[in-house]
């Protein structure tokens, strides 16, 4: 089930994530684009078209605590990747899938398994040699925390 979060629309599941990743990071985390955005965003591929997807807004932290905010989201179950600013296509952000989600967009779960693949989820499949949390985990609603996955 989806709902208004902060002005964007997102499912319950990905919302527990964000919170358990703001919790470990130590501050809440500005949104910029949430799910169920179909044909929102053409920048976006289609990531955006069903639920887990989310990108939040980077600009105004230092390099550290964006950093601390990746590795939280990634801890929670977000495959995610820091995007560096591209002119005229988008500012740099955060951009983050919730790895498990049952709703995810075709492209969304080809970047969950980029993801796993050590890539950056963009079309160029660039090696992204970045941290990644060993073992690997998804998110469980029913335990509100990240659980080992396969």
């Amino acid at each position: 089930m989806s709902r208004l979060y902060r002005g964007y629309v997102l499912d319950e599941r990905t919302i527990a994530m964000i919170e358990w990743a703001e919790k470990k990071a130590g501050f809440r985390f500005r949104i910029s684009q949430g799910s169920y955005n179909e044909g929102g965003v053409a920048a976006s591929a289609g990531t955006h078209d069903g639920g887990g997807a989310v990108d939040f807004s980077v600009r105004l932290l230092l390099p550290n605590k964006r950093k601390r905010m990746l590795n939280a989201l990634k801890d929670a179950g977000f495959a995610a990747w820091f995007r560096k600013e591209r002119k005229g296509v988008w500012t740099q952000h955060i951009h983050a899938i919730a790895i498990g989600c049952i709703d995810l967009a075709p492209l969304a779960k080809k970047q969950v398994k980029d993801y796993d693949n050590m890539l950056d989820g963009l079309a160029g499949r660039r090696v992204d040699l970045s941290y990644r949390p060993n073992p690997k985990v998804k998110f469980s609603l029913i335990k509100n925390q990240p659980m080992v996955r396969k």
